[in-house]
C-alpha cells in the first residue's frame, strides 16, 4: 500500500509539505494497524518514513535547487549582455517575495573613473520611491494615535494653510497622500530646494549649468518647515497663489512632492522627531536596514555611487531641504528587506504595522463613487503614497539627477522586483529615450524570471 502511495508518479501531485502533513494526519491509523506486531513495529514504520522524507528531499528536492541556481544563473548572464548593450554606467536589481530575496545583483560602475563596481550594497539616494517610506511612516503614526487621515492639517500645524481659490475647504492629510490638495510644486520655487554641500567644484561645468538654471537653496528657508511656511501661507516670501492649482481639495489629482513633504512635516510636529529620526526609529531600524538613512554617513563614504546624467557626465553631490520626498540613501539588498516587508504586508504578515494599515496603505482610494479629475491614466489608482498601476501592480518609481529607481509587487503573484541606477531618465534635456527602452528590456528579462524563480523557492 505505501509503495504504491508514494510511487515517483505520486510526486507530481504532492509537495513535501503535503506529504509531512499527511503523514501526520494519518499517524494515529498507522499506529492502529502496527498495534498487533508491537511496539518495535510501530518505531519500525515511523524510522521508514523519517527516512523516507530524507530520501525525499535528496532525490526530489536537490533538482529544484539545482534548477534555481541555474535559472539565477541564467538570469546574470542575460542581465549582463543586456547591460554591455545599454547606456547604464551601473545598476542593481532584486526579486522578492514574502518570505526571502530570490535574486539580487550589481551591474556595471559605481564609479567609472575608479572602475568600482556597482554591487548590491552600493548606496544612493532612490528619488521618489522614498514616498513609501513617507506612506509607511504616516500609517504608523495613525497607529500611534498621531492624527487620522482625516485630520484637517491646520489642527496639527504651527502655521495655517488655506486653498486660496476655496479657502472654505479644509485640506485633510488624505488629499496630501493621494495628490489631491491642489498643492503644486512650482518648478522654480521647487529647484530652490537643493543643497550643494561643500567642497563644491567650482569649476565643475555642470554644476555651473545646474546654477544658472536655477538649482540650489540660498542661506534661508534650509529647514523643511521654514520652506513650507514660505510656501505655503499667504504671507510666505515665496507664496504665490499659483502654488495651488485652482480645484477644491479631493477634486483633482495633481502629483505633488511638496505635499508628500507636507505630511511628512506633520509627523515631525506631532512626533517630536525629525522626519529623518521618526522613520529611522519606527521603519530601518526595526527592518535592520542598516546602511540606509537620509543623509551621506562620512563612514559609507566608500560605498556610494557617483551619480552620472545620462552622457556619464558626473553630477555634484546633493541633497534637499525637501528631503523626505526623494532623499532616501540605500542599497539594493536593504530596499529588497523593505519591498519584502511589503509584500509580506500585503498578505497580512508583516511587522511594522497592524494588518489592517497595511490594508489601508495599499487599497484604492478612487472609485467609481470618487473620481478625481486628472488622474494618470497608467497610474489610475493610490493608497496612501503607494501607487497603483494600471495592470495591478503596488509601488513607485523614482527619477532625479542622476537617479532612477523602480520598486513594485505583483498582488496575485506574490512577488515584487526593484531596480536602482546611478543614473537619470529623464535630466536636464528631457526623457533619454535610449536608456528607457534599456530600462524596459532590462525589467522585461526580471519578468520573465520573477514568477520562476517565486514558484521555485
Amino acid at each position: 500500500m505505501f509503495s504504491a502511495l508514494f510511487s515517483p508518479a505520486h510526486f507530481n501531485y504532492f509537495s513535501l509539505t503535503s506529504l509531512i502533513k499527511m503523514i501526520n494526519k494519518n499517524r494515529p491509523y498507522i499506529k492502529a494497524a502496527v498495534s498487533q506486531w508491537g511496539h518495535a513495529a510501530y518505531q519500525s514504520v515511523e524510522k521508514y518514513f523519517s527516512g523516507f522524507i530524507v530520501s525525499f528531499l535528496l532525490l526530489y528536492a536537490t533538482p529544484f535547487v539545482a534548477d534555481a541556481q541555474s535559472s539565477k544563473d541564467s538570469l546574470t548572464q542575460a542581465l549582463n549582455e543586456q547591460y554591455s548593450k545599454s547606456g547604464f554606467p551601473g545598476f542593481s536589481v532584486a526579486i522578492v517575495n514574502k518570505d526571502s530575496i530570490l535574486y539580487e545583483q550589481g551591474f556595471g560602475f559605481a564609479d567609472i573613473d575608479k572602475k568600482l563596481p556597482y554591487n548590491i550594497n552600493t548606496l544612493q539616494p532612490i528619488a521618489s520611491v522614498s514616498k513609501l517610506f513617507i506612506g509607511m511612516a504616516v500609517m504608523k503614526a495613525v497607529e500611534q494615535g498621531l492624527f487620522t487621515l482625516d485630520a484637517d492639517i491646520n489642527g496639527i500645524l504651527p502655521f495655517k494653510v488655506v486653498h486660496p481659490y476655496n479657502p472654505e475647504i479644509p485640506i485633510t492629510i488624505k488629499h496630501l497622500v493621494t495628490h489631491t490638495s491642489g498643492i503644486v510644486d512650482h518648478a522654480d520655487t521647487y529647484k530652490k530646494t537643493y543643497i550643494y554641500p561643500p567642497p563644491v567644484k567650482e569649476g565643475n561645468a555642470l554644476y555651473q549649468l545646474m546654477v544658472s538654471k536655477g538649482y540650489g537653496a540660498t542661506a534661508s528657508d534650509t529647514t523643511l518647515g521654514g520652506f513650507l511656511k514660505n510656501y505655503l501661507t499667504t504671507d510666505g516670501h515665496l507664496f504665490k497663489k499659483s502654488n495651488f492649482n485652482k480645484a477644491a481639495p479631493g477634486k483633482r489629482y495633481e502629483y505633488s512632492n511638496l505635499a508628500s513633504d507636507l505630511v511628512a512635516y506633520l509627523i515631525e510636529v506631532k512626533s517630536g522627531l525629525s522626519f529623518a529620526a521618526y522613520t529611522e526609529k519606527y521603519i530601518l531600524g526595526p527592518l535592520h536596514m542598516n546602511a540606509s538613512g537620509w543623509f551621506a554617513r562620512p563612514e559609507l563614504k566608500d560605498r556610494n555611487a557617483i551619480l552620472y546624467t545620462g552622457l556619464k557626465v558626473p553630477y555634484p553631490s546633493y541633497t534637499s531641504i525637501c528631503y523626505p520626498d526623494g532623499g532616501l540613501i540605500t542599497s539594493c539588498h536593504d530596499l529588497s528587506i523593505f519591498l519584502k516587508e511589503n509584500i509580506a504586508g500585503y498578505q497580512g504578515k508583516g511587522t511594522l504595522l497592524e494588518p489592517a494599515s497595511f490594508s489601508i496603505l495599499m487599497q484604492p482610494t478612487f472609485s467609481a463613487a470618487y473620481k478625481p479629475s486628472d488622474i494618470n491614466p497608467d497610474e489610475p489608482n493610490i493608497g496612501v503614497l503607494y501607487t497603483i498601476k494600471k495592470n495591478g501592480i503596488i509601488g513607485h518609481s523614482g527619477s532625479d539627477g542622476g537617479v532612477t529607481s523602480f520598486l513594485y509587487f505583483n498582488p496575485e503573484k506574490g512577488y515584487g522586483m526593484l531596480f536602482i541606477a546611478n543614473t537619470e531618465l529623464e535630466g536636464l534635456n528631457g526623457i533619454n529615450k535610449n536608456l528607457l527602452s534599456d530600462f524596459q528590456k532590462i525589467w522585461g528579462i526580471m519578468s520573465q524570471y520573477g514568477t520562476k524563480l517565486h514558484n521555485r523557492s
